[in-house]
């Protein structure tokens, strides 16, 4: 299995991109600034699904799948904020595609977390491998959207 790491730093950088895109009409300047109030607790959890990842091989089992919840508890938290904008008509693809990677990614999760927990090490690899590619895909959108602000 690649290192998750790269996609997950790719994945801070393009939302803290979008966070300081700039302003366009004054719809995009409401979606910008509520974009980066929603963004910033996310950029937080994924900095936390990298130290899930990288802190793995000194914890238990039981406690990878803690953290693993936890993490998923907090993109429940925090995924309502950001699904509650109204994107520019211009952004409306692109968003829908990331609020619903990053509501896979929830899942994803979730689904590891329950693996660790019942200690099916094939179906923790799975999930793992959903959440890397769900990320991606919450990567691309994310990349949609900053271009676009900056074409605006």
């Amino acid at each position: 299995m690649r290192h998750p790491w790269p996609w997950i730093a790719a994945c801070i950088a393009v939302l803290g991109l979008i966070a300081i895109a700039g302003c366009g009409s004054s719809t995009t300047a409401q979606f910008i600034t509520g974009y980066s109030a929603a963004q910033s607790p996310l950029n937080r959890t994924f900095v936390g699904v990298k130290k899930a990842f990288t802190e793995a091989k000194g914890r238990t089992i039981p406690e990878i799948a803690r953290s693993f919840s936890t993490l998923a508890d907090r993109f429940g938290q925090e995924l309502p904020a950001l699904e509650a904008l109204k994107p520019p008509t211009r952004l409306a693809t692109a968003f829908t595609t990331l609020t619903t990677s990053l509501n896979r990614v929830e899942r994803d999760l979730r689904e590891a977390s329950l693996a660790f927990e019942r200690k099916d090490v094939v179906e923790a690899a799975h999930s793992l491998q959903n959440l890397q590619s769900d990320s991606v895909a919450a990567t691309d959108a994310a990349t949609a959207i900053a271009r676009n602000l900056d074409h605006r």
